[in-house]
């Protein structure tokens, strides 16, 4: 389906918008000392990476009610969301690699961190395929809800080899934090934006 199709001339600009700022954002991020330059590939990677995270709780949050409310519009919302939001991760990915190769000179395959990242991805994909599969609306709440329980978990487990223990929240530069803040906000704004559009048809 081309854009044009899926989203209005309006929605196009808002996110054309939203992105300019983004852009604009990272070219004026202030560097870290050990980094350089490097860490605006991670200031994205981190602002899409706590994005997906938010829309996986949104969409964990919505699987339980829909386990308890049995009702077809929480389906609707919890899929929609769960789809905008592996299409967060895959773009979170993507930065990663970007951000290794910048940082580290190579993408470390077999990085703990890395492989949790890819093996999470794999099994929300699976998930959400399921999920259109399965007869009742109380179970695909709950198998939602419980995909996102696991993948948190796997994440928090998975051990700190090269990648830094929350380099930005333990930042003491208030720029380094405020950058964050501002790219979270713009991702989050963008990806619900896309939510909200494909509700709206």
């Amino acid at each position: 389906m081309p854009l044009s199709q899926f989203f209005s001339r309006k929605s196009l600009s808002f996110f054309s918008f939203l992105f300019l700022i983004f852009l604009f954002v990272l070219y004026i991020a202030p560097e870290e000392k050990t980094m350089g330059a490097g860490i605006k590939s991670v200031y994205a990677h981190v602002a899409l990476i706590w994005t997906g995270m938010l829309g996986m709780l949104i969409a964990g949050a919505l699987g339980i009610a829909l386990a308890i409310f049995n009702r077809q519009k929480i389906y609707a919302w919890m899929m929609t969301i769960g789809w905008v939001t592996l299409g967060v991760l895959i773009l979170s990915a993507i930065v990663s690699m970007i951000a290794q190769i910048i940082n580290w000179n190579g993408i470390f395959w077999d990085e703990p961190r890395s492989v949790a990242q890819f093996q999470t991805l794999a099994v929300f994909i699976i998930a959400l395929i399921v999920n259109q599969w399965l007869p009742w609306l109380r179970i695909r709440g709950a198998v939602m809800a419980v995909t996102v329980v696991v993948i948190l978990f796997v994440i928090r487990m998975a051990p700190l080899v090269l990648h830094p223990e929350n380099p930005i929240g333990t930042s003491n530069s208030l720029g380094i934090q405020f950058t964050f803040f501002i790219l979270f906000v713009l991702s989050t704004l963008a990806a619900g934006g896309v939510v909200w559009q494909a509700r709206s048809r």
